[in-house]
């Protein structure tokens, strides 16, 4: 079952949509706390998270200036969303979170019916202090077997960031496979990353490779960011903004 799309608010109002109906986020896993300070809300105007998202490191191909922008799912706000302000808030909880404001675009090709493109990117008014984290260069996919982290907000825990390990069943040029491990990311709040330590010999570093998407409580098929399209679009140079 596909992910429920957020209905759109007016423009004249700073953010964003709600839910057509309650959302359910990271099912059993476990509390974050403060493991993954660069996972992210974004709030409708109730302040009511409605899509996950993460900070991730950007750089201009001209220039090499590092930095940020927060990815997250096309299906949030839809094409009708692009170039509209929304927030973004950032904490074990949302009440307890900083929030920061930015503009909203979509990723170029976006199909809703067949969530092609299905990316988002944030660009903050005035970079958070926060760390982000890197976008995967492409060079590794997670293979069978393999668990990856994957971070949220939303019911059955509205507003308290969570994590839950999923496990790998396989790949296609678009879709990370992944069935249920210590918890699941299930049916709603699109946006989330999952994340994978692709070099542990050279780095502990996790970064970004896929988005969650679409699913149900016990299978997720994830959207992949790590190909040269989505990067492209992350880098582009219109999208740096330097970081603090």
């Amino acid at each position: 079952m596909c992910r429920l799309s957020a209905a759109v608010l007016s423009a004249a109002v700073l953010v964003a949509a709600v839910p057509a109906a309650p959302a359910v986020a990271i099912v059993a896993g476990a509390v974050d706390g403060n493991a993954h300070p660069y996972v992210g809300a974004l709030l409708a105007s109730s302040a009511r998270p409605f899509c996950s998202g993460v900070t991730v490191a950007n750089q201009n191909p001209d220039d090499h200036a590092l930095g940020k922008v927060f990815l997250t799912s096309a299906r949030c706000l839809g094409k009708t969303g692009d170039g509209r302000q929304v927030r973004v808030t950032f904490g074990a909880t949302v009440s307890s979170g900083t929030t920061s404001t930015g503009t909203y675009h979509v990723m170029p090709g976006y199909v809703p019916a067949t969530f092609v493109n299905d990316i988002a990117i944030v660009v903050f008014n005035s970079p958070p202090a926060i760390s982000a984290v890197g976008l995967d260069d492409g060079d590794t996919v997670p293979g069978p077997g393999a668990r990856v982290t994957t971070v949220g907000y939303d019911t059955p825990s509205i507003g308290i960031r969570k994590w839950a390990t999923e496990i790998v069943t396989g790949s296609s040029s678009r879709w990370l496979d992944l069935r249920y491990g210590s918890g699941n990311s299930c049916i709603a709040d699109p946006g989330g990353p999952d994340l994978f330590i692709p070099d542990p010999d050279d780095s502990a570093a996790s970064a970004v490779f896929a988005l969650t998407d679409q699913g149900s409580c016990g299978i997720d098929q994830d959207y992949l960011v790590n190909s040269p399209a989505v990067r492209g679009f992350v880098n582009d140079p219109d999208y740096v903004s330097d970081a603090d």
